[in-house]
């Protein structure tokens, strides 16, 4: 069996496509990872098939579009992957592939992306369909990589919180070697990335610039922790869980404030669930949310430890890409054979 596994991962923020080679031969090393950006018009085209609430491809050409720039996407970056590596096709054991999220409950989950014509493509193996696998287990489908955080972070005798920072944040609580609680937290970046959009044209706020610039709006804090007050752990969430609190009202206030509240509210949600963890000992962040300055520095000033990333292990960035490279690793994921 070959060693490596490339992990491919595009989160709900849907700007880039990360990846990377990876090996868990004795232990986990970082082989190379690669990025490259999908563009504004797949972000928005995505965005917009949230929204109409479309569950498959057959219902939308605008999923159907990206779902193909998605696969030559995919294809185009591993063989740059390779090529960069030095690494032969024939030595990777499976690409997993986690697909671009466009629907997700309990119940059921729908990722476009086409993991046989990947497979086809490049001649690998692929794993992917992670989400409805983990619903076949008994699972939620998300979050999906807290047994990495375990590989890679569980230590005797310690508790730690890792919390991812994406499109929605999500936290592994690990008590020892054992996940006490891994479950989705909060907004992560969602909401902020959507009203820069709206309101500034940008895909996200820069390290938070905008954000720094504003003032709470105190009323609408309290409002949005009162309506999420019931999404307990653990739990699943979607982005339209979450894109339903910014009704239009909301979405007048003055821009600046309207940020530096939503950015509030995604700081205060990890607190809530470090609080609910009963204040572990360490606080390990990753994901796109660990570049914008303004809310880890809000974030460290909420919690009553100090808090890192895991650059010193594997950058903020490539996690999620690794961590499904795991997952495939484990088998816990549909398998697209290059041959069939």
């Amino acid at each position: 069996m070959s060693k490596y596994f490339i992990g491919i991962m595009t989160g709900t923020s849907a700007d880039a496509l990360d990846g990377c080679i990876v090996s868990f031969d004795r232990s986990f090393k970082l082989i190379g990872s690669l990025s490259t950006e999908l563009g504004e018009s797949y972000r928005e085209k995505y965005e917009q098939s949230i929204k109409k609430g479309y569950k498959t491809i057959k219902e939308s050409n605008d999923l159907k579009e990206i779902e193909d720039k998605l696969n030559e996407k995919t294809v185009e970056l591993i063989n740059k992957l390779l090529k960069k590596t030095s690494i032969k096709s024939s030595d990777i054991s499976s690409i997993a592939f986690s697909g671009q999220t466009v629907f997700h409950t309990v119940g059921k989950s729908y990722q476009i992306g086409n993991p046989q014509k990947i497979s086809n493509d490049l001649d690998i193996n692929v794993v992917s369909d992670f989400r409805n696998y983990d619903i076949s287990m008994g699972g939620m489908g998300a979050p999906l990589i807290p047994e990495f955080h375990r590989y890679i972070y569980s230590e005797k005798d310690k508790r730690k919180l890792i919390i991812n920072i994406g499109g929605i944040a999500n936290g592994t609580y690990l008590e020892g070697d054992i996940i006490s609680l891994a479950s989705d937290i909060g907004p992560g970046n969602c909401l902020i990335d959507h009203a820069s959009k709206k309101l500034f044209n940008t895909g996200y706020d820069n390290c938070g610039n905008e954000s720094s610039k504003g003032n709470i709006e105190i009323n609408l804090l309290r409002e949005l922790m009162n309506e999420s007050s019931k999404m307990v752990y653990p739990r699943s969430d979607d982005k339209s869980d979450y894109y339903a609190l910014l009704n239009r009202e909301r979405m007048k206030i003055t821009p600046n404030n309207l940020l530096r509240t939503l950015t509030e509210f995604t700081a205060e949600k990890v607190k809530e669930f470090y609080l609910f963890c009963n204040n572990p000992d360490e606080v390990i962040l990753h994901g796109g949310g660990t570049k914008n300055d303004f809310l880890m520095n809000l974030i460290n000033k909420k919690i009553n430890v100090a808090i890192r990333t895991t650059d010193s292990e594997i950058s903020s960035k490539y996690v999620e890409a690794a961590g499904f490279a795991y997952l495939a690793y484990l088998d816990k994921g549909k398998k697209f054979n290059s041959r069939l």
